[in-house]
């Protein structure tokens, strides 16, 4: 499901016959690919690591998550509908999302990261269903607590992939109309949700307003998660995603398997240069064909 090594040699990143020497690669990289070890050294922005909150702002904090209606009382219970596979902690899907998790929460505690945004090249791809894995998978560890949050403003189907019902629009929560908290829904310990049931119209040019930043800012602070998963739109040909690129530490690209071509993958890469850190690349819907791993499980 999560397969690395076939877009490592679409992209030339990595020799594809057994026992043939390693090529280094034919064009040069923009992003290092955090997820897989190569971690920038550039240091990090002290204004943006997290800061612990204070004693009094903790305790309304844990008032407010306390408060959220819970939907589902285990995160073991989340699941995904239609044809998408289970994301349950003992399938190979859950199983690939916690090692996503482990390279991702490494990363996160090093650059004082928690604002992480799941994207695709285009729509398709599998991004909203990578976001909902990970952040089940962080919430399992019971001891951080995730937000995850349906931020394709333009398209949202959060909800409908997790076959839950949203609260309203989340329009109503960043035009000021609906308290944050009021808006938020919980699954087990560790798990909120920012669902979506209505499409938000001129998004792209609400999310720039900064009454719409602050009321994102206030979701997202009300309960001071660890860690925030936004389900973003496409990285191609939509505007929005510029508007909300601002507010996030990172993003994971999704590629598709079948679809995803690596010039994709390269105008990908040249829209976010510069603007925010590209973790890795996740792709997703393709089977690992390797003789050498059918050979080592053999």
């Amino acid at each position: 499901m999560v397969n690395t090594r076939i877009l490592e040699q679409r992209l030339g990143w990595r020799s594809a016959e057994e026992g043939e020497a390693p090529s280094p690669p034919s064009r040069r990289i923009a992003h290092q690919a955090i997820l897989q070890g190569r971690v920038d050294a550039a240091a990090q922005d002290p204004g943006r690591r997290n800061v612990p909150l204070r004693a009094h702002r903790r305790i309304e904090v844990e008032e407010t998550w306390d408060e959220i209606p819970v939907i589902l009382d285990d995160v073991n219970r989340l699941k995904v509908t239609g044809r998408a596979p289970s994301i349950a902690r003992d399938t190979a899907a859950g199983a690939a999302m916690d090692q996503l998790r482990s390279q991702l929460l490494r990363v996160t505690a090093e650059k004082g990261w928690r604002r992480i945004g799941v994207t695709s090249a285009t729509r398709g791809a599998g991004r909203s269903f990578i976001a909902a894995g990970l952040a089940a998978s962080i919430a399992r560890l019971e001891t951080l607590r995730v937000l995850l949050v349906d931020s394709d403003l333009d398209d949202p189907g959060l909800a409908a992939l997790l076959g839950l019902d949203a609260p309203g629009p989340l329009e109503m929560v960043l035009d000021g109309m609906t308290p944050p908290e009021a808006h938020l829904r919980r699954v087990g310990a560790c798990l909120a949700l920012a669902l979506n049931d209505a499409r938000m119209a001129q998004a792209s040019e609400r999310m720039m307003a900064p009454e719409a930043v602050q009321a994102l800012r206030g979701l997202i602070d009300c309960i001071g998660p660890d860690v925030v998963i936004h389900d973003l739109p496409p990285v191609l040909k939509d505007p929005l995603l510029p508007a909300l690129l601002p507010q996030l530490d990172a993003v994971i690209l999704v590629a598709d398997g079948l679809r995803t071509t690596a010039q994709d993958v390269l105008e990908c890469e040249r829209v976010l240069e510069g603007q925010v850190p590209l973790l890795g690349i996740v792709l997703n819907k393709s089977e690992d064909r390797d003789a050498r791993a059918a050979r080592r499980k053999g």
